[in-house]
């Protein structure tokens, strides 16, 4: 079995984030200030946002989204608790969370897996803006 790999020096790839939701049902979940970066160069996708305190299975049925996409970090819970909820009302899709660069998205992807299970999970890497 090879290494683990310390992804920790891993440039952001927006753009092949941006392909991956193409054209797909999106559940946004509490978006900030960062989601239209994060949608950049999305073409053809149904995008349906709510706020976390929304989310039931009756949700989920109605919108059947391919892809959940919520911040990393928000105000009142991280991609931890929404994982949860998600698993809770019976979600079992693709979650993606955004955030800007981080220094070791490994640690961050270990600690969703230990909810999320061996599920679909990536994070977006969001550039900060030029000045």
């Amino acid at each position: 079995m090879p290494p683990p790999v310390d992804d920790s020096n891993r440039k952001p790839q927006p753009l092949v984030a941006a392909m991956s939701l193409t054209g797909r049902r999106i559940l946004v979940v509490d978006p900030s200030q960062a989601l239209p970066r994060a949608l950049r160069g999305v073409q053809g996708a149904s995008i349906t946002i709510a706020r976390m305190t929304m989310l039931s299975e009756e949700l989920i049925l109605r919108v059947s989204p391919d892809v959940v996409l919520a911040p990393l970090f928000s105000p009142d819970h991280d991609i931890l608790d929404l994982a949860r909820t998600l698993d809770r009302v019976g979600y079992k899709g693709p979650l993606r969370a955004y955030s800007q660069p981080l220094p070791n998205t490994a640690i961050v992807r270990a600690e969703v897996q230990q909810i999320w299970g061996d599920r679909d999970f990536e994070i977006l890497e969001i550039p900060a803006k030029p000045h």
